[in-house]
């Protein structure tokens, strides 16, 4: 009889696994998909990553040492991973990005599975992050966050000391992606290595927390030596806190109205910031009545996450940001769904979780703009997804296809990129004044003098620039593009650079993109001409 129960409870646990295994199978497959055939080109933003990272691959050129880096060197590494796998496409990047959603509504899944145990609460929390489209640049929020959670839920369930240094790595990972990120991950790692049950020893909770850090120090400490070696520490955090500081004045904590346009935006922002407060409440009351700390660690460090990553993410404007935030949101929705249906008074409480559930889905699937992405993926038979698959990676390949260029200024300016193919060598670059973050991608040139951006409140110190013009002496750019709405910027702001520009560089030809906007080119006056193009007249380098 014995072994008989032993058999049952094999085959049910066998066949549990079979389920959460298709399902984890199943959300993969469906959000990549999704991404892949709405995927309608990357915003300019994508390419302050995608184009340091082409040139990576194309020019041997590395983070910080060869060009400023403001904090994001593994992203910039991912992509480059990409583009030297499958080839120097946008497609590349497609994979990438697909491929990180994918995973990510895993890691969603199987978090909200450690919390509730419930397929539909788990399977519901994945389709909110799906259908609320973050933009593509935005994958690491996605896809770092349920990771990190579920690491925490195997170390409460499990403390062990491997399980600890997991926790580290993912802090390192996260801090590599992006700084605050990994300060986010690393704030609910310690509290969860600090809650975690430990037979009531305050002092092993307070060594596990200092090793977590000691481990994290341990793992990011190479990355800080290469830093050290290449541009030095301190003005390295310098130009990162720069760049903080502008990118928070650039935008400003939002909370939109909940009536009137911004009203979905409003629905998910305060919901967003109601949710750990809520959370808060409901780990106490269960922990009053469970008796036990499972409940604290389980969820106060996820619950405190969130807090951070609300207080950071939520910035104007809303309809690029809200979207970011809603990992932390469905699990921790998902769990007090799931302390609903076990609550007492379940009666009044279940009716109020599906009207809030309502409420988010009628939010989401307007910011996610479902409606427009279903029109996108245009399919009309289940028979034309591999047909919709092939044209979207035929659009992807291409280096100039309509439907995947982001701006009008790259559109504009394909004459002048089919210029430098014949006239210019690979090895060239082009300076980039203002935000034309895509312009040296799509030209297949480098950015030259180590800096992408050149616009108010970025990378501007004496230091910044004066690094600049140094780098500018030693490469071969013979060309300069000055876009007419940073032109003010360029010279008020980057004097130093400016004075090198003008001293130079003469005006060469002004391309007119938009109304009122056009770019101006210049060309180096020092540098002698081997012949004229057949078809401009300018003067061709090679």
């Amino acid at each position: 009889m014995v072994a008989t129960r032993g058999v049952v409870a094999w085959s049910v646990s066998a066949r549990e696994s079979r389920r959460w295994v298709l399902a984890a199978a199943t959300v993969f497959t469906a959000g990549a998909a999704y991404r892949f055939l709405t995927l309608d080109g990357f915003p300019n933003d994508h390419f302050t990553t995608l184009t340091p990272a082409w040139q990576m691959v194309s020019l041997g050129d590395l983070p910080t040492r060869d060009y400023v880096d403001p904090g994001l060197p593994l992203m910039i590494a991912s992509s480059a991973l990409f583009q030297a796998l499958f080839g120097p496409t946008l497609f590349s990047e497609a994979l990438l990005v697909v491929l990180a959603f994918g995973t990510a509504a895993v890691f969603t899944l199987f978090t909200v599975r450690a919390l509730s145990g419930s397929l539909l609460l788990a399977a519901g929390a994945v389709a909110f992050e799906v259908a609320i489209y973050p933009r593509t640049y935005s994958y690491p929020k996605i896809l770092i966050y349920p990771a990190a959670f579920l690491l925490f839920l195997r170390y409460v369930a499990r403390p062990t000391t491997g399980r600890l240094f997991a926790m580290a790595a993912a802090t390192a990972v996260a801090f590599l992606f992006r700084h605050d990120h990994g300060l986010f991950v690393g704030v609910g790692s310690v509290l969860t290595a600090a809650l975690a049950p430990a037979q009531g020893n305050l002092k092993a909770r307070v060594n596990r927390a200092v090793v977590l850090i000691a481990a994290v120090g341990a793992l990011v400490l190479p990355y800080l030596v290469y830093v050290q070696m290449t541009q030095g520490i301190w003005l390295y955090l310098r130009t990162g806190i720069e760049f903080s500081r502008r990118e928070a004045m650039h935008s400003v904590r939002i909370w939109p109205s909940l009536f009137g346009p911004e009203r979905p935006y409003g629905v998910m922002v305060w919901l967003y910031h109601a949710l750990p407060v809520a959370v808060g409440v409901a780990a106490l009351a269960a922990r009053t009545r469970n008796r036990h700390e499972h409940v604290i660690a389980r969820i106060v460090p996820i619950a405190a996450v969130a807090v951070l990553v609300n207080l950071t993410f939520l910035r104007d404007p809303p309809a690029t940001r809200v979207p970011d935030a809603i990992v932390p949101a469905v699990v921790l929705g998902a769990w007090l769904t799931g302390q609903a249906q076990a609550a007492k008074h379940r009666a009044a409480l279940v009716p109020m979780a599906i009207a809030l559930i309502a409420a988010a889905a009628w939010a989401t699937i307007l910011v996610g703009h479902m409606s427009d992405q279903v029109e996108r993926m245009a399919l009309t038979t289940v028979m034309s997804v591999p047909e919709r698959f092939e044209q979207r990676a035929r659009a992807l390949h291409a280096r100039f296809d309509p439907h995947q260029v982001p701006t009008h200024t790259v559109t504009k300016m394909v004459p002048f990129f089919e210029y430098l193919d014949r006239c210019t060598a690979t090895t060239d670059r082009l300076l980039t004044g203002g935000f034309m973050p895509e312009v040296p991608y799509f030209a297949r040139r480098g950015f030259a003098g180590g800096q992408n951006v050149f616009m108010y409140g970025y990378f501007g110190s004496d230091e910044n620039q004066r690094e600049v013009v140094d780098r500018l002496r030693r490469q071969e750019v013979p060309f300069v593009l000055i876009p007419s709405d940073y032109a003010d910027d360029l010279r008020d702001d980057f004097p130093t650079v400016n004075a090198y520009v003008s001293e130079r560089y003469r005006p060469l030809v002004t391309t007119e993109i938009d109304e009122g906007f056009h770019v101006a080119v210049l060309v180096d006056r020092m540098r002698e001409p081997v012949s004229r193009d057949g078809a401009t007249g300018w003067p061709c380098f090679r």
